[in-house]
């Protein structure tokens, strides 16, 4: 079965490229094309398309507003002119963003993402699960049982839950947890505690790094690499590395609901 897909965009170059890249792919049909938000409300609604690359900024009803209308959301890649959308568009549980203007591989990554979220469960198992993670994702944060470290400090051994750390990052040999402004070493990897740390709600944003997601004040999408600035609610930054893309945008999918 061909995936029926719709492309949204007020620029008819931007359309045709993207019909034209798509053209290359079996899988793939496009069914119409809209040149405004509310020819794209319309088709939607008519077709109920299984996938849609929709332009952001386009005049009267933009990208959010045409996702605002839709009872039934499709599998949404955004595509725009605008890196500072970026944030907004995870919010709309957007599979992918491209930035133009994009390279044909860039925006091949983006397809082969979309198809396999298309073809690996329906989009009604999909959504029912982004409706259990908006239920639920609130209340796991309290139910952390935690880990528990034993450091010694100031000459006595002491007891450090996992649920007090902010953030852990690899130091050579050792670990260092960050807990309220004081930091604390453990003999261990990060790879090691990896595991543990995320079933205690830790999000892993870089080779060395592991943050507590009950920390996290904000993230910023730098358009760098897929790269991403974490501000904790300490006022620490800290920065992702590209390779952990996926789970960060998993992460913001669940944090914002």
């Amino acid at each position: 079965m061909k995936i029926r897909t719709i492309i949204i965009d007020d620029e008819p170059l931007a359309r045709q490229r993207i019909e034209g890249l798509l053209s290359h792919v079996d899988e793939v049909e496009v069914i119409c094309q809209c040149r405004n938000g509310a020819e794209a409300i319309e088709a939607i609604t008519k077709y109920q398309p299984d996938l849609i690359f929709l332009d952001i900024q386009m005049p009267g009803i933009n990208g959010f507003g045409v996702l605002d209308k839709i009872e039934v959301l499709p599998v949404v890649t955004f595509v725009t002119a605008y890196d500072h959308y970026a944030m907004q568009a995870f919010d709309y549980h957007a599979i992918d963003y491209l930035l133009k203007p994009y390279k044909d591989a860039r925006f091949y990554e983006a397809l082969s993402h979309a198809i396999k979220q298309i073809q690996l469960q329906n989009l009604s198992s999909v959504h029912q699960k982004l409706e259990s993670l908006r239920a639920s994702t609130r209340q796991e944060e309290s139910y952390f049982k935690g880990i528990n470290f034993e450091i010694k400090h100031l000459g006595r051994q002491i007891k450090v839950n996992s649920n007090d750390i902010e953030y852990v990052n690899a130091a050579g040999n050792y670990v260092e947890l960050h807990v309220k402004g004081a930091v604390h070493l453990i003999r261990s990897t990060i790879s090691s505690l990896e595991y543990d740390l995320e079933e205690n709600g830790f999000i892993r944003i870089h080779r060395s790094i592991l943050i507590k997601e009950a920390s996290i004040d904000r993230v910023k999408y730098l358009n760098t690499n897929n790269q991403y600035k974490f501000v904790l609610q300490s006022g620490e930054i800290l920065q992702s590395s590209r390779s952990f893309k996926d789970r960060i945008v998993s992460y913001l999918e669940r944090a914002n609901h």
